[in-house]
């Protein structure tokens, strides 16, 4: 986890909006069957309409399901062209004892409005809420019912019409069942997503919260608790040197601690060069220092804070225990490479901090000395790193803090 978890944010769950565009573009597209289906029974109704109803009315509806198909497929509009043509199909169905020529013209037969009463409903279940689709569902299939027992629906029988209205209802009611439950899975599913991203951001706060104590953690122990013991074992002048200067330091690492950068930007190599050549000349102690390999190139800023570290800490371990006779080094290569973009990265680098002193069984040392498994080498684990304490008593003591691009 880092802090572009909670920086950058996951985008916000937006499967109830793609659920309800899947369906007012599958309503629209039945809706073009639909009214291709009515157009024979329409073509045998026109002598029994009034010639602007025969032309008007289907201009008008085909027109709508058009509107409805468009903008289901720009996806902009969706629920102003599906809820203005279920009204103009309830408006038409209302008006439809104008459109007949004469009653007894229409008696016999069936108003074509009914092979589009199922995508009135569908268009009613994308637009309305779900209270009033379930009214519209239900009133519509009445109104065509009361509509065919009249001589100017066809005067059927009352069988005939509860029947075509129980069909229509049926059709209308499925779709309204269809679209309620895949848009409330959907309203689920972008809950459950919701809940999860907030946990992930708490616990992306609880690691940053720990990671920033065990840096804090780090920071005391490679300073304050390294300047406390070289006090209570110095004993000449220049042992009593060391300890001020490195109760400077400490004081200045305390001050700096929360102001310290999380590393995000890379940075070039050469800072490191540069502050590992300044760590082996501030000491009193005297320490050799090379540069081996191209040191050009960048890499995370957080592996130059982790390794940098690292190599003060090994430092402060070897001036403490290798011995005043000890001699001590650091070396530093590097390999760089080219990333697609042509600009010069880091590959890999290497620190080896090496002393001539006493040296120690590293397999002897106790579960409470820190200095090995936090200062080091998890410090290099916490960037993608790794360290290595050589080590053989009386033959002196090599650390290597390694890091390879790609591994972090």
């Amino acid at each position: 986890m880092s802090a572009d978890v909670l920086l950058n944010p996951a985008p916000a769950p937006r499967s109830r909006e793609r659920i309800d565009l899947t369906l007012a573009r599958l309503v629209g597209l039945f809706g073009f069957v639909f009214a291709a289906l009515s157009i024979p029974v329409l073509n045998s109704s026109v002598p029994t309409l009034k010639p602007e109803w025969a032309w008007g009315v289907p201009i008008v509806l085909f027109g709508a399901i058009t509107a409805c198909s468009v903008c289901s497929v720009i996806g902009r509009g969706i629920r102003v062209s599906m809820g203005v043509f279920a009204l103009v199909f309830v408006v038409t169905l209302a008006l439809w004892p104008l459109a007949v020529r004469t009653p007894e013209a229409a008696v016999g037969t069936q108003p074509w409005l009914w092979y589009i009463v199922t995508v009135a409903c569908g268009a009613a279940g994308i637009a309305f809420p779900t209270r009033w689709a379930a009214v519209y569902t239900v009133g519509v299939p009445l109104v065509f019912a009361g509509l065919r027992l009249l001589p100017a629906g066809g005067a059927a029988p009352w069988y005939s019409a509860v029947l075509d209205a129980f069909y229509a209802f049926v059709l209308g009611s499925s779709i309204l069942i269809v679209i309620t439950l895949l848009r409330s899975t959907a309203t689920q599913v972008d809950r459950a997503r919701v809940t999860a991203m907030r946990s992930y951001a708490e616990a992306a706060k609880r690691h940053a919260a720990d990671e920033e104590r065990s840096r804090i953690d780090t920071v005391i122990h490679d300073r304050v608790l390294s300047t406390l013991l070289a006090a209570a074992r110095s004993s000449r002048p220049d042992d009593r040197a060391l300890t001020v200067l490195m109760a400077e330091r400490a004081l200045v690492a305390l001050q700096s601690a929360e102001a310290e950068t999380d590393g995000g930007a890379e940075v070039e190599l050469e800072v490191l060069v540069t502050r590992c050549r300044a760590l082996a000349a501030t000491l009193t102690a005297e320490i050799g220092f090379a540069v081996e390999g191209d040191t050009r190139g960048r890499l995370p800023g957080r592996v130059v804070e982790g390794a940098y570290s690292a190599t003060v800490q090994a430092i402060e371990n070897s001036v403490q225990h290798a011995g005043p006779a000890a001699e001590r080094s650091i070396t530093l290569s590097a390999r760089r490479s080219l990333n697609p973009g042509g600009d010069a990265v880091v590959s890999e680098f290497r620190i080896v901090v090496a002393d001539t002193g006493r040296g120690f069984d590293t397999t002897g040392v106790p579960a409470d000395r820190l200095g090995l498994r936090i200062s080091i080498r998890e410090r290099m684990l916490a960037v993608g790193g790794r360290a290595e304490v050589l080590s053989t008593p009386g033959e002196g003591t090599r650390v290597v803090i390694e890091w390879r691009a790609g591994e972090s």
